[in-house]
């Protein structure tokens, strides 16, 4: 008979691939924290890990000025990651990455404008006078697609 207790997710996964992406999730996340300690502020609000292979740190930065603030404190980085056993690094890369945001919201345009009768009156007329017939084509369908209200 199965027991209805909840179960620990780590016991469920076991050793799966699926544990160690949540493990390195983790461990991302506490080195996040840490550098955003070690990062002066504002600073720390704008650069993020990407990615620790191989003893090279990859952090990323919203902009290409930030980016390059970022590089200036590498090297102090560097020393203060070396005495964290946790962390084994010798390099930093900095990349410029663009915060992921939501798509903008898309803008709704006012409504088109009405023509007044005067101005039909001259789209008609400028229409009839002009020799080029694919002006006068185009005049005439501006004149008819935008009628003041009330004429017919």
């Amino acid at each position: 008979m199965r027991s209805s207790a909840p179960s620990r997710i780590g016991n469920l996964l076991g050793r799966s691939a699926a544990s160690r992406l949540l493990a390195q999730a983790r461990a991302f996340k506490e080195l996040d924290a840490l550098l955003e300690r070690l990062i002066p502020p504002p600073l720390n609000d704008h650069s993020r890990v990407l990615s620790l292979r191989d003893a090279t740190l990859v952090l990323a930065a919203d902009s290409p000025v930030w980016a390059a603030r970022l590089r200036f404190h590498t090297p102090q980085l560097v020393k203060q990651l070396r005495n964290n056993p946790a962390v084994r690094v010798r390099t930093v890369q900095v990349r410029v990455r663009p915060p992921q945001s939501p798509p903008a919201a898309r803008i709704s345009l006012p409504a088109p404008r009405q023509l007044s009768a005067r101005n039909v009156n001259t789209l008609q007329q400028t229409a009839r006078s002009v020799s080029d017939p694919g002006l006068r084509a185009a005049l005439m369908r501006l004149a008819s697609r935008r009628k003041y209200p009330g004429q017919e």
